[in-house]
């Protein structure tokens, strides 16, 4: 394929078509005569990264979100505690608390 240079809103498309899911990004990149390593280049610079989410648009917003993050650290502090605690029980030796059996 002959090099050309693309604009940035034609690499911006074309990672949004291979974001869609229906098709694979080698068959994008054939469908647009692209090198496929240059568009797995462009979803690195293009594509949306986990966290890249709307920022809130008022402080009311952002105090709300805030305390729902707040809110769910602490209820997975607190499963963490429990599954430690869960762990620690499954992992004893059955001698250490159990009875002995008598024949």
């Amino acid at each position: 394929m002959p090099w050309r240079p693309h604009d940035e809103t034609y690499k911006r498309h074309a990672v949004e078509l291979t974001l869609r899911g229906d098709r694979t990004v080698i068959a994008v990149a054939k469908d647009l005569g692209v090198a496929a390593w240059a568009l797995y280049e462009w979803r690195k610079r293009y594509a949306p990264q986990p966290g890249d989410g709307p920022a809130p648009v008022t402080l009311e917003t952002a105090t709300k979100e805030n305390n729902r993050l707040r809110s769910e650290i602490v209820r997975l502090r607190e499963r963490e505690t429990a599954l430690k605690k869960v762990l620690g029980i499954l992992s004893e030796t059955p001698e250490s608390g159990m009875p002995r059996s008598q024949r």
